[in-house]
This record gives C-alpha cells, sequence and structure tokens, in this order.
C-alpha cells in the first residue's frame, strides 16, 4: 500500500513538472509585434514628435512676438479683435474644420484626413486668436493640428488604414505634450479624451514616445521652465481632504453652469452664417474685454502666452468680489469666442476657472492656498473633459508638485458629480470592436 502510495506521488510530481515545462513552452516573444514596432512605429513616432516639437516651437514664438507688439501698442486692443473675427469669419464660411476648439471635430472625423491648407488655416487663425485679445487655450488647436501633422508622415510610412486613430492620436497628443510643457500628461489626454468612460491602451507606447519627443524638441528651443512656477515648497495634511472635497461638489456645480452656458452660446451660433459668426460673438463679448483689460490690464488676456495670470491665480489670495467678477467674465467669454468660433481650445479656461474656484475655497486656509487652486483646477478639467487620470498628471506636470493625493479627491468627487456630462459632446460613451460587440 505504501508502495503504491509512493509511486501515485512520483508520477503526480513528474505530471506537474511536465505541465510546468509545457506552460513555460506557450511563453514566447512575438517577433511580428516587436519588429513592427522597431521598423514602422517606432521611427514614425520619433520622426512626429520631432516635426510637432520643431512646428510647435514656431507656433510659440510667433505667439510671443505677436502679443509683444500688441501689449507695446494698445490702440490695437481696439481693432485686434475685429480683425481676428473677420478673419476667422471669412476661414470657416470656406472650410469650417479651422474655427472652434478644434478637438471635437478631430473625434467625430477621426477617419478623415486633414489636408494641408485646413491645417495652416487653423495654425494662422489659431495664432492671432491666442496672442492676446481672446481668453483661449492651445490645446484644442494643438489637438487639431498635431493630427494633421501626423496624418502626413502616415503616408510616408505606408501606415494601414486601420491603425488610422493610432495616427490621429500620436500626433494630437505630441502636439499637446510641447505646448503644455507635459509629455506624460499630454499623451494621456490624447488617449483618454476620445471615450468618457474608458481609455484605449493600444497606442500608448507610440502616442508616449512622439510626446517626449516632441517635449524635448519644443523644450530646446524654448526653455524647460514649467508653466506653473510655485514660489515656495508646498505641504498638506489629512486635515484637508474633506475640504478638498467640498471643493470638488463646488467645482461640479460651476462645471454644470459653464457647459450650458458654452452649449447655449454654440446653438445660437449655429443659427448665424459662418462669415459673420465670429463677428457677431466679438461684438457681444467686446464690452467683457474692455473690462478685463481696465480691471487687470493685458495679464488676463495673454494668460495663453505665457501664463502669468493663471501663475498668479494660484499662488495669490483674491477678495472673493475679484474672484467672482473673473469667473463670470471668463465663462462669458469662452461662451461668446469659442463658442461662436473662435479658435482655441477649453483646456486653459477650465484651469482658470478652476483656480478660481480654489482661491475661493482657500481663502479659508490660507496658508494652503496653493494646494486648493491646484487640486481646483484638475477638478474643474477632469469633470468638464472627463479626463480624471490626464488632469492630476497634467497639473503635477506643468508645476513640478508632488501633491498626487490631495488633487485626487477633488477630482474624484467632481468627477462623480457630473458624470454624464461633459463639454466635448463629441466623445464617445462606449467601444466597439471588430465584430461589432459593445463594451
Amino acid at each position: 500500500m505504501l508502495n503504491t502510495l509512493y509511486w501515485f506521488k512520483v508520477f503526480d510530481l513528474k505530471r506537474r513538472f511536465f505541465d510546468c515545462i509545457n506552460s513555460i513552452r506557450c511563453i514566447h516573444l512575438n517577433w511580428i509585434a516587436v519588429v513592427k514596432y522597431l521598423l514602422k512605429w517606432t521611427p514614425f513616432s520619433i520622426l512626429v514628435g520631432i516635426s510637432v516639437g520643431l512646428i510647435a516651437s514656431l507656433f510659440d514664438y510667433l505667439l510671443v512676438v505677436i502679443n509683444g507688439f500688441i501689449t507695446s501698442n494698445t490702440y490695437i486692443l481696439h481693432i485686434f479683435p475685429f480683425f481676428v473675427a473677420v478673419l476667422t469669419g471669412i476661414a470657416i464660411s470656406r472650410d469650417s474644420k479651422a474655427g472652434g476648439p478644434g478637438i471635437g471635430y478631430v473625434l467625430n472625423n477621426i477617419n478623415e484626413k486633414i489636408g494641408i491648407k485646413t491645417f495652416l488655416n487653423k495654425f494662422v487663425l489659431s495664432l492671432f486668436a491666442l496672442s492676446g485679445v481672446f481668453i483661449a487655450g492651445r490645446e484644442g488647436p494643438s489637438f487639431f493640428m498635431g493630427s494633421s501633422v501626423s496624418s502626413f508622415l502616415a503616408k510616408w510610412f505606408k501606415i494601414d488604414e486601420e491603425f488610422r486613430d493610432y495616427v490621429v492620436l500620436i500626433g494630437a497628443g505630441a502636439f499637446t505634450s510641447a505646448l503644455l510643457k507635459a509629455p506624460l500628461g499630454g499623451a494621456l489626454f490624447a488617449l483618454e479624451i476620445r471615450y468618457v468612460s474608458d481609455m484605449d491602451y493600444k497606442p500608448f507606447p507610440q502616442v508616449i514616445m512622439a510626446s517626449v519627443f516632441s517635449y524635448m524638441v519644443f523644450s530646446y528651443f524654448r526653455g524647460i521652465r514649467p508653466f506653473i512656477e510655485l514660489s515656495s515648497t508646498v505641504s498638506w495634511s489629512f486635515s484637508l481632504l474633506p475640504y478638498l472635497m467640498l471643493l470638488g461638489i463646488i467645482i461640479s456645480i460651476f462645471v454644470y453652469i459653464f457647459v450650458t452656458t458654452y452649449s447655449l452660446a454654440n446653438c445660437f451660433a449655429n443659427y448665424i452664417k459662418p462669415l459673420y459668426k465670429p463677428l457677431v460673438g466679438v461684438l457681444l463679448a467686446l464690452p467683457l474685454i474692455y473690462v478685463m483689460f481696465n480691471h487687470d490690464g493685458y495679464r488676463m488676456l495673454s494668460v495663453s502666452v505665457n501664463y502669468e495670470a493663471l501663475n498668479s491665480i494660484v499662488q495669490t489670495h483674491m477678495h472673493i468680489s475679484n474672484i467672482a467678477l473673473n469667473i463670470a467674465i471668463v465663462i462669458s467669454l469662452i461662451s461668446l469666442t469659442i463658442g461662436f468660433g473662435i479658435s482655441g481650445g477649453l483646456i486653459l479656461p477650465n484651469l482658470i476657472l478652476g483656480a478660481l474656484l480654489g482661491n475661493a475655497v482657500g481663502l479659508l486656509f490660507p496658508h494652503y492656498l496653493i494646494i486648493f487652486t491646484m487640486s481646483g483646477m484638475a477638478a474643474m478639467l477632469a469633470a468638464s473633459a472627463k479626463t480624471p487620470i490626464a488632469a492630476i498628471a497634467l497639473i503635477l506636470e506643468i508645476s513640478s508638485s508632488d501633491l498626487v493625493i490631495p488633487i485626487t479627491f477633488a477630482v474624484i468627487v467632481s468627477y462623480i458629480f457630473t458624470y454624464g456630462i461633459n463639454i466635448y459632446t463629441s466623445q464617445k460613451v462606449c467601444r466597439i470592436d471588430t465584430h461589432g460587440k459593445v463594451y
């Protein structure tokens, strides 16, 4: 009996041993995928990153030059908004793709190629719109232009049409990363923005590779300083977490207000002919531009060029009446300019609104102002764009800070309380695989 049990155990051990050997044999490197990355995706991603970094550097340089001309000639403020509006109206009446934020069009038409002419239109319109008259972000135009550059280069590499969405996201992420000086945040934003509550990780290696190279090229020509330069070391305590969650709830309310206002303005603008739409919006926004100029000079109007105003909001205590005035003007200006076709992004306005709301709550905790303003920026972006991971990474990168936990608490609350509403209506709620299965 014992002898039988002995041989049974020996046999069982042998069986287990050979099972393990067989399982190890099943582990093999996918050489086809490796070779494809080395010979096609890697050089393509690097070339996209370098090309986009060079174009982004030129774009940023021209922004600074035009802004310097405007700020040194105050009288131009009276005519420059009309110039931009007329130029935009003429352009979008001939090519509607060149107006507005840009991200919405790319997400809605991800399989449609953007031509050189459309790219140049977007480049010029965005250059003037962001140079110091309107409060708008770089990321919308950068997303659009980056996808265009990447699509053009994809022809050289003969990349199959089935990878069209990868190509678009590689260029979009790279251009956004360069202009925001945030390679990880820009890459994650490109991957996360396409779906409301999902992220496609498959093109992540290509996107992050292109983003890193574009960031390096851009930093070489335009400097490596972060956009938010904190004047002091930031510390925090766990006792602040309930108040950061409260900030998240407050931001949720303003996300509803902002998205509703912008959507209504955009809806009314659609009843106006494209040629006149930007001009009508600018005429309505002009009093607000003058109020902002008289109240704060060119600082807020030039925020997309130098981020000086955002730096100030993040680190300087503001009076509650000043905060309320700025919030009202920013929401109204964005709705009447970008909502009426002026080229510009929506991330920067979200960051400004989040910082202002964080500044308001931070009045209760003077020694922790930066924590509330930065958490507010991330929470506002996460709630309105439905990009919580990208929002956290982006804020940490552009400020070179280590506030993961407080920022995350504010982001989670604002994201949950605004589920179902987002500023980019072109985002998809689900994915459909090649077999038609929805998930």
